[in-house]
């Protein structure tokens, strides 16, 4: 089971900002992503108000994953690490490192 913590994603973003480690990166970013897609999906989906009020936040999150994993593929892995290091920033603002 894959669990997204903050020191993960610290750890993350120091591989992507390694020539050497950035390459072997893509794996953990599609499973990051796929998360936070299943996650917003149920806040959509759910029957409570609480779950709603999440799901924009979710949503961003998966946004950029998404865009740090285009960048990744185009081999822009400093410009994929800043979009780490923004939804970091952002999971943080959402409380979602409390949460998973």
């Amino acid at each position: 089971m894959y669990v997204i913590t903050r020191e993960g994603v610290q750890a993350l973003i120091r591989k992507l900002q390694d020539p050497i480690e950035a390459g072997h990166c893509r794996g953990e970013l599609e499973k990051m992503l796929e998360i936070k897609e299943v996650l917003s999906w149920r806040a959509d989906a759910g029957p409570c108000c609480a779950a709603r009020v999440m799901s924009p936040g979710l949503y961003g999150e998966a946004q950029l994953l998404q865009a740090a994993l285009d960048a990744f593929d185009k081999g822009g892995y400093e410009e994929a690490a800043s979009l780490v290091d923004e939804f970091s920033h952002e999971a943080e603002r959402n409380g979602s490192f409390r949460i998973w």
